[in-house]
């Protein structure tokens, strides 16, 4: 469970540091997009997928208002988490309203194209998670 730990560590660095980036850095002005890294200007890779702000106009169409906590439910979390042995500590120290907290930092995660596609991409996220902690569910 070590790979865990290190893989929700790197996450949470990840976040921090996503956010942290993109704000520091937009701020653009009213003809231009702020790009998904924070950089203002007004072609497709600032004003389509990821654009923050400006006259964006993203190709998965908007939000589609999918909300991430009905995906992942407290069944769908625990049945992954349940799979660390009980002797695991990282097991009760991962959560899913930390995870859900962690997702308030990306509102574009699981929330563009379709809903299908919101399911596609959530399941990847863990699908990937899963597989680089060892665990090959």
């Amino acid at each position: 469970m070590k790979h865990l730990l290190s893989i929700y560590i790197l996450l949470a660095v990840f976040l921090a540091a996503e956010k942290w980036v993109s704000g520091q850095k937009c701020g653009c002005t009213p003809n231009e997009c702020c790009s998904a890294w924070g950089y203002c200007g007004t072609e497709d890779n600032y004003c389509g997928d990821g654009c923050q702000e400006g006259p964006c106009h993203n190709s998965l169409g908007n939000n589609n208002h999918v909300r991430v906590s009905d995906i992942v439910t407290d069944a769908f979390f625990n049945g992954i988490i349940n799979q660390a042995t009980a002797s695991c500590p990282e097991k009760q120290f991962y959560t899913r309203a930390a995870f859900l907290q962690a997702v308030e930092s990306f509102p574009n995660f699981g929330t563009t194209g379709s809903t299908d596609d919101s399911r596609r991409e959530i399941a990847a996220f863990f699908a990937h998670v899963t597989h680089a902690t060892g665990r090959k569910i």
